[in-house]
């Protein structure tokens, strides 16, 4: 064989084997990952939560991905992403993962959405065409296709109108990935998928995006204290958009500011809410007030579900705090995180090197006198 033939031969060979690698690794880390987190989430229950009622209090509800403060940051194509598109990266990862889905999977769900919509969930497109896939109004009606867990569950298992998804198209985990791209999708332009498939698997490939799982709060068994009741109310609202000085006792509002034309809740006022509807009680509007009026836990005891983390930054003021969130009793906290984002869940919070480092205070609004400390600092 000439040695140009030769050579072009083990560049293809290379190829090939390059891409098989890196389809095993897909598939591999995050079963890895994943075991890695439960270990984690075990010893957290063991060591960081308190004794637990008879009572539980289940709530229901869509999906929220597991979030970190410093996700934009962790790799280097997360980078180049805004917040949208990082998080809608993560939902397909994680409805892919609770759907059973093959990790190759994900980067063809990643590759369509980055050639239909780079990633953003559009309400507009061609035709009646909306949404991340940019799905006909055959597969599903607008809010169905506006809704990012929503649209990546038709992609994977098909439309309302009996469109196939990608786990009905045979043969898929073998076949290149424009061709199954386009067996879900149809397009006028076949081959558009391909020049994604690098991209796509390294943001898939990305910790912050591979990690992400679907959180539901059907997930969530309460201890049936107050406190728990709280989170479970809070839970209700994950995905609601985070408004400056919007929502209060009464739910989502208008804030003002940055937040006036955003119905929603910022941190404190999701705390409020979510205490008002378990127990009656109205907490202070505000972070500091709340940190002020509430009796504080000795440092080193263990948090309960309810409990409010209050988070102290160097460039705060001394003894005010910038942020509130609500411990959810089984290693996390949902909170309604800043500007562009939505009411989240972050995983293993005091894991977390942003969150653990600014973690300043901890308060029991449920607490009697002789459990905590009024007043005392962590």
């Amino acid at each position: 064989m000439p040695a140009p033939l030769v050579a072009a031969a083990a560049q293809m060979a290379r190829k090939v084997v390059l891409r098989r690698l890196i389809r095993l690794g897909l598939i591999v880390l995050p079963v890895v990952m994943v075991g890695a987190l439960a270990m984690g989430l075990i010893v957290l229950l063991l060591f960081t939560t308190g004794d637990r009622d008879s009572g539980t209090a289940q709530v229901t509800g869509h999906c929220s991905t597991a979030t970190t403060a410093f996700a934009a940051n962790s790799g280097a194509n997360a980078q180049d992403l805004s917040g949208e598109q990082l998080a809608n990266a993560q939902t397909i990862v994680a409805v892919g993962r609770q759907l059973n889905v093959p990790a190759y999977g994900w980067v063809i769900a990643v590759a369509t959405a980055l050639q239909e919509s780079s990633l953003t969930n559009l309400d507009h497109g061609h035709l009646d065409s909306l949404g991340l896939f940019q799905q006909r109004a055959a597969w599903g009606s607008d809010a169905d296709r506006l809704n990012p867990e929503t649209a990546a569950r038709m992609f994977y298992e098909g439309g309302k109108g009996g469109q196939k998804g990608l786990v009905q198209i045979h043969g898929f985990e073998a076949m290149p990935l424009t061709r199954a791209a386009q067996a879900v999708q149809a397009s006028a332009f076949p081959d558009a998928y391909a020049r994604w498939e690098p991209l796509a698997q390294e943001i898939v490939a990305n910790p912050a995006v591979l990690s992400a799982t679907c959180y539901t709060t059907a997930d969530y068994t309460g201890d049936g204290t107050q406190g728990s009741n709280a989170v479970a109310s809070a839970l209700q609202f994950l995905g609601t958009p985070y408004s400056w000085g919007g929502g209060g006792i009464g739910g989502p509002g208008n804030g003002f500011g940055p937040g006036s034309a955003t119905v929603g809740f910022d941190c404190s006022s999701l705390v409020q809410y979510a205490y008002h509807q378990a127990t009656g009680r109205t907490l202070p509007r505000v972070t500091d007030a709340q940190a002020a009026a509430l009796p504080h836990v000795p440092p080193g005891s263990h948090l309960r579900a309810g409990d409010l983390l209050f988070f102290h930054s160097p460039g705060d003021p001394p003894g005010s705090y910038h942020h509130v969130g609500l411990y959810d009793g089984q290693g996390g906290m949902v909170h309604a995180p800043r500007t562009g984002k939505t009411v989240e869940i972050v995983h293993d919070v005091l894991k977390d090197p942003y969150y653990s480092s600014q973690l300043a205070l901890v308060a029991r609004p449920d607490s009697t006198t002789d459990e905590v400390e009024s007043g005392s600092q962590p």
